[in-house]
């Protein structure tokens, strides 16, 4: 860092003989490197630069002691002097000045503290104490714990963010190339299956996040397993490195705790240590947590993964590296104002850091969206909580803690209001704000802010002994005794199939947390000495944490579970596994709660690691929340929906409130039926209260979500009544769509409408919800329920359109073949360069694409494509029927399917459902594929409906219109019938209600939920119906069209 300063110093104090010679060797130095220009302090031989006084004495006067005289002097009387003088000259908080006191062989810092100045440790003049005062008078001032100075000061663009980054990156590398196993990849092999789940990223996106991450990855592995590995270890420096800060930040803080603390100023103490010491002091003091236990605060940090790096610093390779960069975070972190944390406890500092970290596409493939500070204060007041200081509060999935953070001001506000004492304010905190996260670095964050939250308090309470309810725990899988054993145990795995632990224990042990800890603890230790059982159960004894009864009683599960992690730590792993499984077990004795809050992660079921999905399956097939649709269940349900029915279950109250942000679609998607039961276990219902839609705005700014924030309440002796408020949020006049997460409550809610409807389930239980103006549902009774005549149809699924919807370019002279051309940019599957084949035309048939080719009773394709539809069904005898016909009558088709025989077998259609079939057959066909007569709408649209017959197809005549999968029909053999069913669909009041209980992307089998009147050939006014819906769709105008539609619709009201 400073090296060749640090050098100029210490050669020229030698020279030294006063005081004004070491004074002219420090500022002629120091301007010379930093470039900073002093002033002299009056009547003395000083200095004085913007925020910084620096004091000097005569070489070596300090004799390398706190108590001596000189060093009295250079403290208590004058910088105490200066910095008073100088804060009320300038009108500054002189608790912002920093103090410098040397004798040429020795520095300390001294700071302004309620009004005493404070010194810090006297250090040797080093490499590290001159990078101390170098960072000092960059500063120029005391640096406030905000995100602004954390992402300058440590951020991935910051020599200290970019140093440390790139030291554990050369390490990681280093240690996933070689051979082997050790204990860096099995690490990062743990995380990677449990935690750095990277979604499909392009080529283009991987460059853009390498080239944003502050760092270089080299990798010497093969080429295709670099490529797979390159974004996780990316990540997983990115993790570790901001672990690792904020875990230092807390210590920092800890250690202007006044009375708590062992010693003051931890950064600064362990950075002018050599790297040995300095190695073992972090290992220590942060790894194992003993500087945070000595002030008090139990269980800070409880994490494995993310200690690697003392592992890569002990490798005589990267160990020098690993060291200079911890060494400058030290540094950095050492001139912040930790005591006075007010700017800091008013939002998420490490929130913001973390989203400044990662870069923005990587965030989006790993699916984080950090909830923004405004959309939290409105899911607060949402909970209709008035008296903060009364509940207990659980947030299950909190990130980095903003929902805990919100609570904890509150309940701060009102126990102000009461008159509590700090300390009943402080261990009604701990006992009652309570968060919960399967991801390690999120909980060291919540931890670590929740410290912040409440650091006077701890700090006016010396001698108190905390611990932070911020558990490594998972909100849908925990422990619970094991129906199927006969034996009263406890069962739970944790980790992926690398570590794969499986813990059995006595449920009356499990399920007793005191106990339990201090089982846990010893077994820690002596994992950590190598024993083995025996000796550990005697142990046990003498410590009198089992009873001879017990030890013999349940020294199978117990020595089970004790050896499955002595075996880990003699595969490298080590004995933090017992503090690691306390906090899952921790979660099951955490008791109910009032209120739980969050934003649950927004990922599908098909999206979960599969591991976890084994996991998990269990626990939601007993809450029966998998939905029955066929091809519309488990793989599609959010696990938001999961956890909104495992946490109420297992953690809310009777009567307690739930308010989650979650995706809108639970309300209203095929695939949340089961959600929206509402049937919890052992008779409890969840009460839908209300519902705030947000799906129009973008309250996340770089996220495309449906956001809505849902309230429920969880009762034995309540079923869920309907119809319930439905809140439906717009951007205001002139007002963006997309609301900035920087704005404060009130500036959010300023730029939005909020209109209340309501919502009511369209048909029986599990149905999706219809969202209509308050009192318009019970004037559609009339067209709920099934239909008894109709049912919607999907359209040909080929999954590569650029191979079976084609257009026809020639015609062959004798009229027997066709050309066709292929449509490369038709799809995502890369089917090759454009193509022409002849082909027989047999098998083709007009297409109707999609959205764009129609509009209500009226159909205008935007291309002339057409289908190739090989089989008329998807039944084994149509299966080989049309491979015969192939086989038999139409070598040119059967050549052309051929050329793309490997492409054709690989769909995902083809593969899943169409066994037996012929690699080259489609699906969703049948005899309603060909009927002459079609009512067509689409998926994806404002809903509307026209009808389609015939279109002529070159070569082969006038033949029946395909539609493609993304349209749904009714097929009909006479035009009048389909005519009047398009009229009625197209009436305002059935669109109305189509469109309040669909999403707009997912419009299907409208008549699950819908009924009309069947056309009655007997009732003139249904013929009057059907032929103004043929006078529409031949009349190209669109304003004399327009007039058609709506006598459309008011006759079809009046059919109703």
């Amino acid at each position: 860092m400073y090296q060749e300063l640090t050098d100029r110093l210490t050669s020229g104090v030698a020279r030294c003989v006063t005081e004004e010679e070491v004074r002219f060797l420090w500022l002629s130095e120091l301007k010379s490197a930093l470039g900073v220009q002093f002033q002299a302090e009056r009547e003395r031989n000083d200095a004085y630069y913007n925020g910084v006084v620096i004091e000097f004495k005569n070489v070596g006067l300090f004799g390398g002691k706190i108590s001596s005289p000189a060093f009295k002097e250079a403290v208590y009387d004058r910088l105490d002097k200066y910095i008073k003088r100088r804060s009320e000259s300038e009108g500054e908080d002189p608790a912002d000045y920093i103090g410098i006191a040397t004798d040429g062989c020795h520095v300390a810092f001294a700071f302004m503290q309620d009004d005493q100045i404070v010194h810090r440790h006297l250090m040797p003049i080093c490499e590290s104490s001159v990078s101390l005062v170098a960072q000092a008078l960059k500063d120029a001032k005391r640096r406030a714990v905000t995100p602004e100075n954390l992402i300058e000061d440590f951020g991935h663009m910051s020599p200290a963010g970019a140093g440390m980054m790139q030291a554990l990156a050369d390490s990681l590398m280093s240690q996933l190339a070689a051979k082997g196993p050790n204990k860096i990849k099995m690490l990062f092999e743990e995380w990677r299956h449990l935690y750095g789940q990277v979604a499909d990223l392009s080529a283009n996106q991987v460059d853009d996040i390498l080239r944003s991450i502050g760092f270089n990855l080299t990798c010497k592995q093969a080429s295709k397993q670099a490529s797979n590995s390159i974004i996780p270890a990316a990540l997983f420096v990115i993790h570790t490195y901001d672990s690792l800060l904020i875990k230092l930040l807390g210590a920092e803080i800890v250690s202007m705790l006044g009375d708590h603390t062992a010693y003051k100023g931890f950064a600064e103490a362990a950075s002018v240590l050599g790297d040995g010491e300095l190695t073992q002091r972090i290992a220590a003091e942060i790894e194992r947590g003993e500087f945070f236990s000595r002030a008090g605060i139990q269980g800070f940090v409880e994490e494995a993964i993310f200690s690697w790096y003392l592992d890569a610093a002990a490798d005589p390779a990267h160990g020098a590296d690993i060291c200079r960069g911890l060494r400058q975070v030290l540094v950095g972190l050492a001139m912040y104002r930790t005591d006075n944390l007010t700017v800091a406890r008013s939002r998420d500092v490490l929130k913001h850091f973390y989203q400044d970290l990662v870069p923005d596409a990587l965030r989006k493939s790993l699916g984080e969206f950090y909830t923004p500070d405004w959309l939290v204060e409105v899911t607060l007041d949402k909970t209709g909580v008035s008296d903060w200081i009364d509940k207990r509060f659980l947030d299950p999935t909190c990130g980095s803690g903003s929902f805990l953070l919100a609570t904890i001001k509150r309940i701060r506000q009102q126990a102000e209001v009461a008159g509590w004492s700090q300390k009943a304010t402080l261990e009604h905190i701990t006992r009652s704000v309570w968060g919960f996260d399967l991801n390690p670095l999120a909980v060291q964050a919540a931890r670590v802010n929740l410290l912040i939250s409440i650091t006077d308090l701890l700090a006016a309470c010396p001698g108190s002994r905390i611990e932070l309810p911020v558990l490594l725990a998972d909100a849908v899988y925990s422990p619970a005794r094991n129906p199927d054993s006969d034996e009263d145990t406890v069962e739970y795995t944790i980790g992926s199939q690398v570590a794969n632990l499986k813990v059995t224990l006595p449920a009356a042990l499990a399920l007793d947390r005191k106990r339990l800890d201090a089982l846990f603890s010893t077994m820690g230790e002596l994992v950590e000495a190598d024993t083995d059982y025996p000796d550990v159960e005697r142990k046990l004894i003498a410590r009198r944490q089992l009873s001879q009864e017990e030890a013999d009683s349940w020294r199978l599960p117990l020595s089970e579970t004790y050896g499955r992690v002595l075996d880990l730590h003699r595969k490298n792993w080590n004995g933090i596994w017992f503090r690691i499984v306390r906090n899952f077990f921790w979660s099951a004795t955490a008791g109910e709660f009032d209120v739980v809050i969050g934003n649950p992660p927004w990922v599908r079921w098909s999206k979960l690691p599969e591991l976890y999905r084994e996991r998990v399956m269990p626990t939601c097939r007993d809450y029966d929340i998998f939905s029955s649709t066929p091809h519309h269940g488990g793989n599609e349900l959010d696990i938001s929906a999961m956890i909104s029915y495992t946490v109420s279950d297992k953690w809310l109250k009777e009567e307690g409130r739930l308010a989650f942000l979650v995706t809108q679609t639970l309300f209203q998607s095929p695939s949340s039926e089961g959600f929206r039961r509402f049937r919890i276990k052992d008779g409890y219902n969840l009460i839908p209260e209300s519902v705030d839609d947000l799906k129009s705005l973008k309250p996340f700014p770089d996220a495309a979500n449906k956001t809505a924030i849902f309230v429920a309440s969880k009762s034995r002796s309540r079923v869920p009544s309907y119809p319930l408020p439905y809140y439906v949020w717009n951007a205001a006049p002139g007002a963006k769509k997309v609301i900035s997460a920087s704005l404060d409550k009130a500036t959010a809610l300023f730029g939005v409408i909020i209109d209340q409807l309501e919502a009511t389930p369209v048909g029986g239980e599990g149905s999706p919800w219809a969202v209509l103006p308050v009192g318009e549902f019970a004037s559609m009774a009339g067209l709920t329920g099934q239909s008894e005549w109709a049912q919607g149809r999907k359209g040909v699924t080929v999954d590569l359109n650029g191979i079976y919807f084609v257009s026809v370019t020639r015609v062959s002279e004798d009229g027997n073949l066709v050309q066709i051309e292929t449509r490369p940019e038709a799809g995502k599957t890369n089917i090759g360069p454009k193509q022409r084949h002849w082909i027989e035309p047999d098998m083709l048939y007009p297409l109707l694409k999609g959205a764009s080719d129609f509009s209500a009773c009226y159909v205008s394709p935007k291309d002339e494509l057409y289908a190739l539809v090989p089989n008329r069904g998807i039944t084994k005898e149509e299966y080989d029927g049309a491979e015969a016909l192939i086989d038999a009558d139409m070598p040119q088709l059967s050549r052309y399917f051929a050329s793309f025989h490997e492409l054709l077998a690989r769909r995902s259609t083809y593969r899943g459902r169409m066994p037996n079939a012929p690699y080259y057959a489609v699906y969703n066909v049948g005899n309603y594929t060909f009927a002459p007569w079609k009512v067509i709408w689409a998926e994806q649209k404002d809903f509307c409906a026209a009808v389609v017959s015939t279109a002529t197809v070159p070569g082969a005549g006038e033949r029946v219109v395909v539609p493609d999968h993304k349209l749904f029909f009714v097929d009909f053999d006479a035009a009048e019938p389909a005519y009047f069913l398009c009229g009625m669909l197209n009436t305002a009041k059935v669109r109305q209600f189509i469109e309040s209980h669909v999403i707009k992307t997912q419009i299907g089998n409208v008549f699950k939920h819908l009924s009309v009147p069947q056309f009655d050939a007997k009732n003139p006014r249904h013929h009057e119906l059907a032929a103004l819906v043929e006078q529409a769709h031949a009349e190209p105008d669109q304003a004399k069209r327009q007039v058609l539609l709506a006598k459309i619709s008011d006759l079809g009201s009046k059919l109703l």
